[in-house]
């Protein structure tokens, strides 16, 4: 009798795991403790590759270089764009650069409002973008965001050390700690959402369509020369 096989649950195409280079990695972190105690947000670019992870080769989605807008408006709870023309200009430029955006990243400073996930305000934000970037034949995003999250606080040491930094790793997130100063530091948790369609494009306006979030497993290089 044969044995009859396993039926193994492999994960969708199109929520695949995110690598973050070591360029767009310096730039994330950079970026969030610039603006702090208010939010950080721009664009991901980037594309499907395979990277070896923890002794295995696994198809992922490369975040190449992360874009911060200048101009937006930010408080310690939300951030917009602050001009609207600037932020247009920026997707025409990537879109003439034939440059692909995959997604975008925000911060949300400490304390988190009670726990680390996207909110029903970051969501219709991603979606409004959406729109924007379709408008000017920005098409991968039709298929799925991918939006980075930096949960970011800053920290106080009582005793003096030296600047350093170094990464905690989760079973899905990256804790990455930096102590910036002497008795300084900023701990910033990041994690990976992908905020997807559930219906299909041109029935009716994105803002109202309905959007799925699944949280995804990040990644970086061990070295980060």
């Amino acid at each position: 009798m044969r044995k009859r096989r396993k039926k193994i649950k492999r994960k969708p195409d199109g929520f695949r795991d995110v690598f973050i280079e070591r360029r767009s990695f310096r730039s994330l972190i950079t970026s969030a403790i610039e603006v702090y105690n208010r939010e950080t947000n721009g664009a991901l670019l980037g594309r499907n590759a395979v990277r070896e992870i923890n002794g295995r080769k696994m198809k992922v989605v490369s975040v190449k270089e992360a874009y911060p807008f200048q101009t937006e408006k930010r408080t310690p709870s939300e951030v917009i764009h602050g001009n609207i023309s600037a932020f247009k200009r920026v997707l025409r430029a990537f879109e003439s650069l034939k440059t692909e955006i995959i997604g975008g990243y925000h911060s949300h400073p400490y304390p988190y409002g009670g726990f680390v996930a996207l909110s029903e305000g970051d969501v219709t934000s991603i979606k409004e973008d959406i729109e924007a970037m379709v408008k000017i034949g920005q098409e991968r995003v039709r298929r799925g965001w991918i939006e980075l999250l930096l949960s970011i606080k800053r920290k106080d040491y009582k005793r003096p050390g030296k600047k350093e930094w170094y990464i905690c790793d989760y079973v899905k997130k990256l804790r990455v700690r930096l102590r910036t100063k002497e008795k300084t530091g900023y701990d910033v948790l990041v994690s990976a959402y992908w905020v997807y369609p559930k219906e299909k494009f041109g029935e009716k306006p994105i803002k109202e369509m309905k959007f799925g979030v699944k949280e995804v497993a990040v990644y970086v290089p061990w070295i980060i020369e």
